[in-house]
């Protein structure tokens, strides 16, 4: 039988989803949701949705949805989750799961309390590369792991804006870049900067000690901002995030044994190298995608949980969201980056 998927928030990463959907044989996009019921009619029409909504609310009006994915700005995140938990629908919610860890704690509440499948869409988790190289570090071929580096940047759009005075750039004026705008959970570590938190405790488990500095805007998102921290076993992972510039956007994960070179852009990388001597070349190992984007191999996940009445994945569960997203409060509540509406303690 097919497999219902609904979206909800029609930005570009929504339709990086869409493009994979169309690639699994059982899946297909029921319905669609927008604020605009002309940017949803157009997003519906672009990937043969039948239902296209102008409300959040209204995206359920039309055919049975087995899951939805939220695609929305971070700011809304744990509201259209909650909704569609109220409904009993099962949520796949981009990443961050929430803006600070109150909010994914709430999240994870009303999911585990209603016993509704909810997960994070940390896409990397899945991708045939994350899960072969997952492997051979489980296999113990590069030792135990001692230390992961990690970086991921590019320069934003209307970096110029973010970069003025605050007279002429003033907290309350309107910004094109969701990423640089507060309003909108912007900034470098909610949006990229989650990725090599991601891979440090993927492998090195929740930290002990969390040390970050960071530069913010005018407005008061992080646009440059450096985490460190130290894991058990006094293990270290350090990781770069910015929206300054482009960087190679690479991971080096360096065993007692061996080393793995995650090649640019880590995050969805086609290849990856092990690193043995210093005389031995490396061991390249490359992956086909078929043309997907790499959302396919999430929602592929999303659809054997739901099919085999789960209410978390086994990859990347509940509690691993939560151990994240403490990191990433705690990572905020030192660099100082607070969004409109939230307290010091939230953030």
């Amino acid at each position: 039988m097919p497999f219902h998927f609904a979206i909800l928030g029609l930005g570009n990463i929504a339709r990086k989803f869409a493009e994979d959907l169309a690639l699994i044989p059982d899946a297909t996009l029921v319905a669609v949701g927008s604020r605009s019921l002309e940017r949803a009619q157009a997003f519906a029409a672009d990937f043969g949705a039948e239902h296209a909504a102008g409300s959040y609310e209204a995206t359920f009006d039309g055919p049975r949805v087995d899951a939805v994915y939220v695609a929305s700005p971070h700011v809304s995140h744990k509201e259209l989750t909650l909704l569609c938990l109220q409904r009993g629908i099962p949520v796949i919610c981009e990443k961050p799961l929430g803006l600070n860890l109150a909010e994914v704690e709430a999240m994870v509440a009303a999911a585990r309390k209603q016993k509704v499948y909810l997960m994070e869409a940390l896409w990397t988790r899945f991708l045939p590369s994350t899960l072969k190289l997952k492997e051979m570090i489980d296999t113990g071929i590069i030792g135990e792991v001692q230390s992961i580096r990690s970086d991921f940047g590019f320069r934003a759009n209307d970096l110029h804006l973010a970069l003025g005075e605050p007279s002429s750039a003033p907290a309350e004026a309107p910004n094109r870049n969701r990423i640089l705008d507060p309003r909108l959970g912007g900034g470098a570590l909610l949006d990229i900067g989650i990725y090599p938190q991601f891979l440090a405790q993927f492998l090195l488990g929740e930290p002990e000690e969390i040390h970050a500095t960071a530069r913010l805007s005018p407005q008061g998102v992080d646009l440059d901002t450096h985490v460190s921290c130290r894991h058990t076993g006094g293990k270290l992972s350090h990781n770069y995030s910015t929206v300054l510039g482009r960087t190679k956007t690479e991971a080096l994960i360096i065993g007692s044994e061996a080393s793995l070179h995650w090649h640019p852009r880590w995050h969805e990388p086609s290849s990856f190298s092990l690193l043995r001597g210093k005389n031995d070349p490396p061991e390249n190992f490359y992956f086909d995608y078929e043309g997907a984007n790499g959302y396919r191999y999430e929602a592929e996940a999303v659809m054997a949980d739901v099919q085999a009445g789960r209410t978390e994945n086994e990859y990347w569960s509940l509690d691993h969201s939560l151990a994240l997203h403490r990191t990433l409060t705690a990572i905020r509540e030192q660099i100082g980056v607070v969004y409109p509406g939230e307290s010091r303690s939230d953030s």
